[in-house]
């Protein structure tokens, strides 16, 4: 599986603080960035924000990332979101807020680098983001202790590194004119008329949907509801109604959970719990591909190009 990390903190050389907040559209550059990833099928997208960073948690909440905290340099960041992302991803996107103009084609040609330990495209030559790194990779930037942030830590790595030139000025970092901006954001995948599905399990109210099945991932991979709620950027009380509403509705207990101890005590889903998030992932999925069908029946592609 790839993940996809987002750096929103962390100091570098000759640069200001990150801007997640900066408006690109009618997106922030954090959103935009998110929201292509999820575009290309990328499912555990992960944003590492400053220590103060719940501004940044605000503006992508409900869309199901991941939150991480870190001070410090870049480097720090990105070590923060590789440590959280170790045996969860076969490969990462790693980007930052400030690259928010990239497309959909760059990343599909990033990822069709299937056996690339350390991929990075170019436009004309000049590097930029997002990316890719393969798991066997993490270890390495990890330990890394040295100065001159990841790029130094990859180089360090002796890990092989493919450029992949790409048509797509919005890898770039630093965009050379207005001009060259507007015409970026004007053809961004993210202008294209798409379809959006979200599915959420009812009775007399709705109990379950992406935030939930989140929720209890969360929780089966930290073994704590206090972290899972953290990573989801969303108070326990909050968390502890979610699970207690899916408890109700359903007539089953969520989770296992036991009390005390030096490390406060430890959570875990129940069988009933893990056959719902099976069932539920299974039946999005089926869902997702009918909706598309539907969509490209009705909505033809080349009236949506008109």
């Amino acid at each position: 599986m790839t993940a996809a990390l987002i750096i929103a903190a962390g100091r570098t050389a000759g640069r200001t603080e990150f801007q997640p907040e900066r408006e690109v559209g009618a997106l922030t550059a954090v959103q935009r960035i998110a929201l292509l990833f999820q575009q290309a099928g990328i499912r555990r997208i992960v944003v590492v924000s400053g220590e103060d960073g719940g501004q940044t948690e605000k503006l992508v909440s409900r869309m199901n990332l991941v939150f991480l905290r870190s001070a410090g340099e870049m480097l720090d960041s990105v070590k923060a979101g590789l440590k959280y992302l170790q045996g969860k991803c076969s490969r990462a996107l790693i980007t930052h807020v400030d690259v928010p103009l990239f497309s959909l084609k760059t990343v599909q040609a990033l990822l069709e680098e299937e056996d690339c330990p350390v991929c990075v495209p170019a436009y004309q030559g000049k590097e930029g983001h997002p990316l890719l790194l393969r798991a066997e990779g993490f270890e390495a930037v990890l330990g890394y202790t040295g100065e001159g942030g990841l790029n130094a830590a990859l180089k360090k790595s002796g890990l092989t590194r493919k450029v992949v030139e790409v048509p797509d000025e919005g890898v770039l970092t630093e965009l050379p004119s207005d001009a060259a901006y507007q015409t970026l954001l004007a053809g961004h995948d993210l202008t294209t008329l798409r379809p959006a599905l979200r599915v959420q399990l009812m009775k007399e109210r709705p109990f379950y949907g992406p935030g939930t099945q989140q929720l209890l991932q969360l929780v089966d991979e930290t073994g704590s509801l206090l972290d899972a709620c953290r990573h989801m950027g969303i108070s326990y009380s909050k968390g502890r109604k979610m699970i207690a509403g899916l408890e109700e509705e359903m007539g089953f207990a969520a989770l296992e959970s036991r009390q005390g101890g030096r490390d406060g005590g430890f959570s875990t889903l129940t069988a009933e719990a893990r056959a719902l998030m099976r069932r539920y992932s299974a039946f999005c999925e089926e869902a997702g591909q009918c909706v598309q069908r539907l969509f490209e029946r009705h909505f033809p592609k080349e009236e949506n190009d008109g």
